[in-house]
């Protein structure tokens, strides 16, 4: 007997919750269902893959492996269904895309809308992650396309640069600093800084510029969210360092933001995410040219046919 689908969710939903019960209530089932799916498909493959026990349920060899391959199973599934769902034009389907709360907020959510009333029987799912989380998202097929700040090549994904800002300082509006429109590196550092972690591509481009200048800065606190940052910038407590793209954000919060003017100009970069063997739907390929035009209104395209994995 093969393996099927239904064994596979059974797997994946112990393997992710590591509890046969919690399992269960997941998938509206049994335990006993569960744990008979999960005896089946172990007996299917010749292997065990969990170690059951009053204490809970351990991973065994093989498990995480069978995982990865059963959410490519999934994520390819998930993408045919979204393809398949389309075909009549763009009156019904489903586009789901994954990025960061920010970039949703101030680069995705305006092109929905306006994608929206031109088109209102087609519906998103979005996917607000971290980038890594994003990436792992299209790759597992839970996403039509992600924007991220991509920074590594993967053969898996087609991976294109449509968007490239200049970084900005981000300060109060009676700091010494916001007489100008602009600053350089060796301003900003004197300043106590408002930092990203160190997930964040951002942070990572701020902290090689630095390097490269051989320059120091005093970290007063460090965050997750953008807009905590500006939060804290605007309380008087340091100043941050933003892409260019959430400085509509930072102004609405009664910010200042700063073009960092030296030369060359520091680019941040945003790329869009597919995977390499999957067709986008109609609907979203549609959003796709959608959102690839609005960010031409906008003056922030990357040039054609740039790749920021060449």
């Amino acid at each position: 007997m093969g393996i099927t689908l239904r064994q596979l969710r059974a797997f994946c939903a112990v393997y992710e919750l590591k509890n046969f019960t919690r399992a269960a209530e997941a998938l509206n089932l049994t335990q006993s269902t569960v744990s008979k799916l999960c005896s089946e498909l172990e007996k299917a493959i010749g292997m065990a893959l969990f170690e059951r026990s009053a204490r809970g349920v351990e991973l065994l060899e093989g498990a995480a492996e069978l995982y990865a391959y059963a959410q490519e199973t999934f994520g390819s599934l998930r993408a045919a269904e979204r393809s398949l769902s389309s075909l009549a034009g763009l009156e019904r389907g489903e586009v789901a895309i994954a990025a960061s709360p920010i970039m949703m907020h101030t680069l995705i959510a305006p092109v929905v809308t306006q994608f929206h009333a031109r088109h209102p029987n087609i519906v998103f799912d979005l996917h607000e992650l971290t980038g890594d989380e994003a990436t792992e998202h299209v790759l597992h097929g839970k996403a039509d396309l992600g924007l991220v700040a991509m920074e590594s090549q993967d053969p898996r994904l087609d991976c294109r640069v449509v968007y490239r800002g200049p970084m900005y300082a981000v300060v109060p509006a009676g700091h010494p600093l916001a007489q100008g429109e602009q600053a350089r590196w060796r301003e900003l550092a004197r300043y106590p800084q408002i930092l990203l972690r160190g997930a964040y591509t951002v942070r990572r481009k701020m902290d090689q510029i630095l390097r490269d200048k051989g320059l120091e800065v005093r970290s007063v606190a460090q965050t997750g969210s953008l807009t905590t940052a500006f939060a804290l910038v605007r309380g008087g407590m340091g100043i941050t360092v933003m892409p260019g793209y959430v400085r509509s954000v930072c102004q609405e919060m009664g910010l200042k933001a700063l073009c960092i003017a030296d030369r060359p100009q520091s680019l941040h970069e945003l790329s869009i995410l597919r995977r390499a063997d999957y067709r986008l739907s109609r609907a979203a390929s549609a959003f796709l040219a959608a959102f690839e035009a609005h960010l031409g209104e906008q003056g922030q395209p990357a040039p054609a046919g740039h790749s920021s994995l060449s």
